[in-house]
């Protein structure tokens, strides 16, 4: 907004918008001052918003951890295959990494495998 001295600047409001695909947006604009939303796109109330944000953030929160088990999981495959082709487990372990720092992450159980 354009800030001329003297003249009194209008009062801002936050406005929740979800787009067609799914992103959601905060747009903050002058009180009654809506902006024109592309096609397909929606005002959505705060709370609506929040709820949908939380949503996505469980579903990140799932994928990233179903990512991490997946690759735990294939560090481990990858170990033993190398073990029953003859290599000596120390060589294994470094070249899956199973066993290693990243079987240690919190997010994957920790404790080593």
């Amino acid at each position: 907004m354009l800030d001329i001295p003297g003249l009194p600047l209008p009062e801002q409001v936050t406005r929740y918008v979800q787009f067609p695909d799914g992103v959601l947006g905060r747009i903050v604009v002058g009180a009654g001052l809506d902006p024109e939303l592309p096609h397909g796109a929606k005002f959505v109330t705060e709370e609506v918003y929040e709820e949908l944000r939380a949503q996505m953030c469980e579903q990140h929160d799932a994928r990233v951890a179903e990512m991490l088990a997946a690759e735990k999981d294939a560090r481990r495959q990858q170990y033993e295959d190398l073990v029953a082709a003859h290599i000596p487990e120390a060589t294994a372990r470094a070249l899956s990494g199973h066993g290693g720092p990243l079987d240690e992450d919190p997010l994957l159980g920790g404790g080593g495998s």
